[in-house]
């Protein structure tokens, strides 16, 4: 037996996330592997772990080399928390050392669990000596120990799995007690809702349908208890080939015969016994989520939205909807914060924490989070960022598959634009997994951020939203009630009503004030007085915590306040012992809850506060101890104080750091700020005109190139080419306007901007040029002139070293120069020569080792096969270019490719693939991309024609015509007057097509129109 010698005032909890105290205060343990390592010696307490089966368990069969380190690691920090008063050298008594192993100490009074159990048996003691109300009673505090899903640390580590089952058994057996109880003590009616609920969850477990029948037949509804037997004895024989049991055979007989045994007892239901489960005044939200749950574990994902203002009591209905959905589906959470600057991905990087090892793809998914990207230049790869996403939409679905999943994220109003942007993303890859993601949100309607979330967000399968108002009157009265424990007095609850709006927090407060008078003091003016009754060295500290947003090494404490780093330690000491603060991290202090930073931050003047962000900007900068968005955050804080150049330094070093990281929006706002500095200075121009670009380049990757927030940045560049000094080397510039220009088919815009490129002394920049003026005459329909632009461009780069077109590829034409004159020679009836341009494009991105060049060779040879109207081989090189697309991360081709195969499909005479063929094209065309839009509906309409849907391929030609007409793309125009006239029989409009088509040399449209002729 074991002898237990105990830390006084320790109590440890595992019904829900593992929670710690001593003396009534709240321990924090550092790491999850921490975390999980007191979890898995907490189910087993008082019994002896071998360092082999923890180092097992702990890394789920897979321990790395480090293990038995790593353990020795985790184990000290475990006693520095369980015992940090312990004496140094003295013998730890919580966590002891065996030979081999680990032994956790722990009497039962001090585990939330053991007192479970003890309930629990005195419940079902009472209930068996006849006392019901007792036995229910005794229930209904064992299940209040209750918090959410036991340890969701070790949730996913095989060695947790039989003692997590064990207690989720045991909750199941002590809702059903509770729930008989109620019945036997003549409580049928209030937990009628209840029983029918849990019976519904679990529809095998006869004592609970037994009880159901009973109450619902003391209810008066004796033919809907006999259903229930119907239903069980259907669902018992039909699924299980089984009778029911004696006691449901028994209930079933007691009641057609109306047996007196039955009656009710006339015991006055006790007022200590919760009415309901549910939140005051929400059942029928709770039922809106509950159904959103059933939705997604049964395989329809989803996303739920919750919101509501402050304290209307979002995070307490989710927590409820997730305490429900946790019985038996896994549930992992995420906050967003609500001050500092949060990382990117923060609440994403906290779920995927939480699933890490749950799934193959789990470390992968975090390590993407968190790595640091390669470079990637000014364009910014999208494929990385894409890979990320997908990272952690596998993770996804891999956790959800077994059993469901549930993700919740709390105060989405908060989170950064990185978190919102993969939200967006995975609510569209939602619909094939069993997860929901829960989220709550306050309806700050301003933030274009979050009403881009939510709008996107609107429009997946099986969204729901939920918008909380104030709680009715009714709820209000309740409230009261449960606060009060007596009815609310005449008028009380409308003039609550009236001054809260139902805000459950507010009627709370003023309840427990009185109810009447002034508003009770706020949370900050509660947290102030504590931060106020410190000495005016330790308020200093706290200030500078304060402005800091966050913990913070001392060494900077220690440089912002100009004291040596002991002396701040000192300074601190009161504020320990206050609790205010807490040690993070060995030289590492923080405050010990979000609010003493947001209430420390309020009380501080605003001058106070700009002195402070500029000391702790420099000391950040001296020390190199944050991130450059940090740093650019503080000395943005810190206007008057001359330090507006080193605000904009900032602002740009920590664009750079947030695209080399993937988080594309946090870049944008940085860049964002630096124009607005920027702006209104003849001087700063140039400064101003790379900003923009840079604000293009990532902006057509985040909202789509064809967005309103691409045309006022390329606008803004174009009005500055103007009004940077002469001796500015423009190149660069142009050409990625035009690019861009370009792609938003502004193709005489393009023109402009290529031409003088095109007359540049350095060859590259003239190849450039050329290439835009070629690509951009293909799409005006000018093939003549795009021939011999591109002709141009592809002799400039021939005799150029490989070496350095490789080093361009992202940024100048060197392989697209010969696919686009492929396009051209194509549409002149030269298909011989099309063919050589597209392997002579192929083999230089063979020599130069370029997927992308590759893939993209690949793309045009089936681009080329559309223009043919060949769909055999327009599919076979659109499977090419999708292998390499998966194969190398790149899934803008793979996108692309479901557009050539869904096409070649309907052309080849599947008439029931045209919804794939336009939705593929949706598809592409999604982030705003313009051009090319009519080169793909007039093969579209081609294969409406081709499986004899004559309106259907007018409507996409008539579509198309009106695109050539907006835009000026009219490489294809020929062709969409020919489609239209053969599904129209308009021989006048074929004779235009005929017209168009020699008016633009199109040799192969020529002779398509003269063919249809004969057929008209």
């Amino acid at each position: 037996m074991i002898q237990h010698v105990s830390v006084p005032g320790l109590s440890v909890g595992v019904l829900g996330r593992l929670e710690i105290r001593l003396a009534g205060r709240p321990v924090t343990v550092g790491s999850r592997k921490q975390r999980a390592l007191l979890s898995l010696l907490l189910i087993r307490p008082d019994r002896f772990a071998t360092v082999d089966w923890l180092t097992d368990a702990l890394w789920d069969s897979a321990p790395p080399p480090s293990a038995e380190t790593t353990l020795r690691t985790h184990v000290a920090g475990l006693r520095r928390a369980l015992e940090p008063d312990r004496a140094t050298g003295a013998e730890p008594v919580t966590l002891r050392s065996r030979d081999g192993g680990y032994l956790l100490n722990l009497p039962d009074a001090a585990l939330d669990a053991a007192r479970f159990t003890a309930l629990t048996r005195h419940a079902a003691g009472a209930h068996a000596a006849g006392d019901a109300a007792a036995a229910e009673r005794d229930y209904l505090a064992a299940l209040r120990l209750w918090r959410g899903e036991p340890l969701p640390d070790v949730a996913d580590l095989a060695a947790a799995q039989p003692e997590l089952a064990r207690l989720h058994g045991l909750r199941l057996r002590a809702e059903e007690g509770r729930l008989a109880a109620a019945v036997d003590a003549g409580g049928h009616l209030r937990v009628l809702a209840e029983l029918q609920a849990f019976a519904a969850a679990h529809p095998l477990r006869e004592d609970a349908c037994a009880q159901l029948m009973l109450a619902l037949y003391r209810c008066g509804r004796q033919a809907d208890a006999l259903a229930v037997y119907a239903d069980a004895h259907r669902l018992l024989a039909g699924e299980h080939g089984l009778d029911p049991g004696e006691r449901l055979r028994a209930v079933h007989r007691a009641i057609l015969a109306q047996d007196p045994a039955l009656d009710a007892p006339s015991a006055v239901i006790r007022s200590s016994v919760s009415a309901t489960t549910a939140p005051l005044g929400r059942a029928a939200e709770l039922d809106t989520l509950a159904a959103a749950v059933a939705g997604a574990v049964g395989g329809a994902g989803r996303v739920a939205l919750v919101v509501g203002e402050a304290g209307i009591g979002k995070t307490t209905l989710v927590a409820q909807a997730a305490a429900a959905a946790g019985r038996g589906t896994p549930v992992v959470r995420a906050r967003c914060p609500a001050v500092g600057q949060a990382p990117p991905f923060w609440i994403w990087i906290q779920v995927v924490g939480e699933l890490a090892g749950t799934a193959g793809s789990g470390d992968t998914a975090l390590s993407a989070l968190g790595a640091q990207a390669p470079e990637h230049g000014p364009g910014a790869d999208p494929t990385a960022r894409f890979r990320l996403y997908e990272a952690v939409a596998r993770l996804i679905t891999s956790a959800a598959r077994e059993r469901g999943l549930l993700v919740v994220l709390d105060d989405l109003h908060a989170a950064d634009p990185d978190s919102l942007l993969l939200l967006r993303y995975l609510a569209g890859a939602l619909a094939s997994t069993r997860a929901l993601v829960l989220a709550t949100t306050r309806p700050y309607q301003h933030d274009p951020g979050l009403v881009a979330t939510t709008a996107e967000l609107a429009r997946t399968p099986g969204f729901t939203r939920l918008d909380l108002a104030g709680l009715d009157e009714a709820a209000i009265a309740a409230l009261a009630r449960r606060e009060t424990g007596a009815d609310p007095l005449p008028g009380t609850v409308a003039a609550l009503a009236g001054r809260t709006g139902g805000n459950p927090f507010f009627v709370t407060e003023l309840l427990r004030h009185g109810g009447a008078g002034e508003l009770p003091p706020t949370i900050r003016d509660t947290l102030c007085l504590r931060l106020d009754a410190m000495t005016a060295a330790t308020r200093q500290c706290l200030d500078v915590l304060a402005v800091a947003g966050h913990g913070m090494e001392l060494r900077v404490l220690a440089d912002v306040l100009g004291r040596p780093a002991g002396t701040v330690a000192e300074d601190l000491l009161p504020a320990y012992a206050a609790r205010l603060v807490a040690e993070e991290a060995p030289g590492r202090a923080g405050f010990a809850h979000p609010l003493f930073t947001e209430a420390g931050y309020a009380a501080l003047t605003p001058p106070r506060r700009a002195v402070l962000h500029a000391r702790l900007a420099g000391a950040h900068e001296r020390l190199g101890t944050a991130a450059p968005a940090e740093i650019a955050y503080h000395y943005g804080r810190c206007a008057g104080l001359g330090h507006d150049g080193d605000h904009l330094r900032w602002l740009l070093r920590a664009a750079d750091d947030a695209t080399r990281r993937l988080a594309y929006e946090d870049a944008l706002a940085h860049l964002d700020l630096a124009a607005d500095r920027l702006a209104g200075s003849a001087a700063t121009a140039a400064e101003e005109l790379s900003v923009h670009l840079r604000r293009a380049a990532l902006l057509q990757v985040t909202v789509g190139i064809g967005s309103d927030a691409v045309d006022r940045a390329c606008v803004r560049a174009r009005e500055l080419l103007d009004l940077v000094p002469a001796e500015t080397d423009l190149a660069s510039a142009r050409w990625v306007l035009g690019e861009l220009a370009a792609n938003r088919a502004e193709y005489v815009i393009c023109l402009e901007l290529a031409e003088p490129l095109a007359a540049d002394d350095d060859p590259l920049t003239r190849a450039a040029g050329c290439y835009l003026l070629g690509s951009a005459c293909y799409f005006l329909g000018r093939l003549a002139e795009a021939d011999a632009y591109l002709s141009t461009s592809a002799r400039l780069l021939s005799g150029m070293d490989p070496r350095v077109l490789g080093r361009e590829v992202a940024r100048r034409p060197a392989l697209a120069a010969y696919n686009f004159r492929a396009l051209v020679r194509s549409l002149r009836g030269e298909r011989a020569a099309a063919d050589a341009d597209l392997a002579a494009a192929a083999a230089l991105a063979d020599r130069l080792d370029d997927p992308y060049g590759r893939a993209n060779a690949r793309l045009y040879a089936a681009w080329l096969e559309l223009q043919e109207l060949d769909a055999p081989a327009g599919h076979a090189a659109a499977l090419r270019f999708r292998e390499l697309g998966l194969a190398h991360g790149m899934p803008h081709f793979v996108t692309t490719a479901e557009v050539f195969a869904a096409w070649s499909a309907v052309y080849a005479g599947d008439a029931g693939q045209r919804p794939r063929m336009r939705a593929a094209y949706e598809s592409l065309y999604r982030l705003g991309l313009r051009a090319t839009r009519t080169v793909t509906l007039s093969a579209m309409a081609n294969a409406h024609l081709a499986v004899g849907d004559r309106a259907g391929a007018a409507a996409l030609a008539a579509e198309g015509l009106a695109l050539a007409e907006r835009t000026g793309e009219r490489v294809m125009l020929a062709e969409l007057l020919r489609v239209c006239a053969v599904a129209t029989a308009d021989r006048d409009r074929l004779h235009t097509a005929a017209a168009v088509a020699a008016e633009q040399g199109a040799g192969l449209l020529s002779a398509r129109v003269a063919a249809s002729a004969e057929l008209l």
